[in-house]
């Protein structure tokens, strides 16, 4: 690395807050002598202003001060939107504990007793300068992995929508086939019928007969099969806008169970797992019906992929049932290979999986706890023993808080 390649690391900034001339007059030498950029000011409302527009990493604020005094200043500073994460180091000749008490309550992380010894207020400098740059780090940290969390749940609307598009193109695979197939034969035997009539023979009675017979169950046919696609175009749009909008609406938990099925057939049928619903019909939710449909395809996908891994045959039950107060009680339970009592604990913890490694991101569960708790009003919990299978249970408010 040449000179020119050298990251500059700016000096911390330090505000000092004194209305003795001598102590800020000995201080600032100290201090830019250890490379810190010291800004001064000799009153409270003077450290104020320039705390806003200065930014300093850390405040060395004198307690007495005439008009505003140290506390009110520190009070003040952790009321700004701008300066309330700054540390404030308390600078005073008291020695009443209950002074330093005070100064802990108006936001203060420590106290420096003058006269002072500069190693002690280096030490204590460093300290603080050092317990902030690991919490902006945390910070960082805790945005970059809700940013990664945000990606994820986009990412997984995106699969959801392939698997929409995977799915129509599959269930509309059957009736275009048979409208196709009548259309084709109806054409035919059209053809045939034109010909005869351009004949010399013409059209026999019974040829005409049979033709007016072929036609009407050819138009059969088309309209059951063309009404089955526009049924399930419909089905799908609406799926289509659950998942992409998370928009609160009424429905029917039946039929989105039924959607949200649907859109997982051509998974399934790669798979020798059967999918059993057990909804009541008649049970109506005021929620929304895509953050739930995306909790229950995923929590589909965990027991084809976990419960019921290397098996050549399962069962998956997703039941429901209205509960007392008001309360649906939905349920997604296999009968696979279980979760370690050990690990039971952990699986809604971001980043925990038993896949790492081999396609497992450690997100799945906890985006579901997330949607649970957060966007539908519930609690989630799971059931589970090694060899007996896994049964999570979703208590959902029939009526969602408004978000």
């Amino acid at each position: 690395m040449n000179q020119s390649e050298v990251p500059v690391v700016p000096m911390p900034t330090i505000l000092i807050v004194d209305d003795s001339p001598s102590y800020l007059a000995a201080l600032l030498d100290r201090l830019e002598r250890h490379g810190f950029l010291i800004v001064l000011a000799q009153t409270a409302a003077e450290g104020l202003m320039r705390a806003e527009f200065a930014d300093p990493d850390l405040i060395l604020l004198d307690v007495v001060m005439p008009d505003i005094d140290g506390f009110e200043a520190c009070r003040r500073l952790k009321a700004g939107k701008k300066t309330k994460d700054i540390p404030v180091i308390f600078m005073t000749g008291l020695t009443d504990p209950k002074q330093k008490v005070t100064g802990f309550d108006a936001g203060g992380v420590d106290y420096i007793t003058k006269p002072f010894q500069i190693e002690e207020v280096l030490a204590r400098i460093n300290t603080h300068l050092a317990l902030r740059r690991a919490n902006r780090e945390l910070q960082d940290m805790i945005a970059t992995l809700a940013k990664a969390r945000e990606e994820l749940v986009r990412n997984e609307k995106l699969a959801g929508l392939g698997a929409l598009v995977a799915g129509i193109a599959h269930e509309l695979n059957t009736p275009i086939g048979n409208s196709l197939m009548a259309s084709t034969t109806f054409e035919m035997q059209t053809d045939e019928i034109h010909r005869h009539m351009t004949s010399e023979g013409g059209v026999t009675r019974k040829e005409f007969e049979h033709y007016i017979e072929n036609a009407r169950l050819s138009v059969d046919i088309l309209s059951r099969n063309l009404h089955r696609a526009a049924d399930i175009v419909t089905n799908f749009k609406q799926v289509a806008v659950d998942q992409t909008s998370s928009q609160r609406r009424s429905f029917l938990l039946a039929e989105v169970i039924a959607g949200n099925l649907l859109t997982l057939q051509p998974t399934i049928k790669r798979t020798p797992f059967v999918i059993e619903q057990h909804v009541p019909a008649d049970l109506m939710m005021e929620s929304y019906p895509g953050p739930l449909g995306q909790v229950v395809t995923n929590l589909i996908n965990n027991a084809i992929l976990h419960g019921y891994e290397g098996r050549s045959e399962g069962l998956i039950a997703v039941s429901a049932q209205l509960s007392a107060q008001g309360w649906v009680t939905l349920s997604v339970e296999d009968h696979g290979a279980g979760i370690a009592r050990e690990d039971v604990p952990r699986i809604f913890d971001p980043f925990f999986t038993t896949k790492m490694g081999v396609g497992g991101s450690g997100l799945g569960l906890n985006i579901v706890h997330n949607i649970v708790t957060e966007i539908l009003g519930g609690r989630i919990d799971v059931s589970s023993e090694v060899g007996g299978g896994t049964r999570f249970t979703l208590t959902l408010p029939m009526s969602a808080p408004l978000r």
